[in-house]
């Protein structure tokens, strides 16, 4: 590896490419919404690559006796959030 990812925190790497997925998703769904019934455009940013889900539709519930609560989340991922995951890395790379 580089010396300079090598001298990073593991823990900001997977912030930066957290951020990156969230906002390639969003840049996803904004240029999914392009005028027009059906274009291949649409269909491409649109499309759910890997549906990944926990604890949905059913989400995992935790009853303890003073507070209960309910876990879950599912991601999409999408041709932008993955082109979202490679920029925010390279910006990263160069990120002191």
């Amino acid at each position: 590896m580089p010396r300079m990812l090598m001298e990073k925190k593991v823990s900001t790497l997977v912030l930066i490419a957290i951020i990156g997925l969230v906002i390639g998703s969003y840049l996803g769904l904004l240029i999914g919404h392009i005028p027009g019934e059906a274009n291949v455009v649409r269909d491409l940013f649109l499309f759910n690559l890997l549906p990944i889900s926990v604890g949905y539709p059913n989400p995992i519930s935790v009853e303890l006796q003073a507070i209960s609560f309910q876990i879950g989340f599912k991601i999409y991922i999408n041709i932008m959030s993955i082109v979202g995951v490679v920029v925010s890395l390279w910006a990263f790379r160069w990120f002191k």
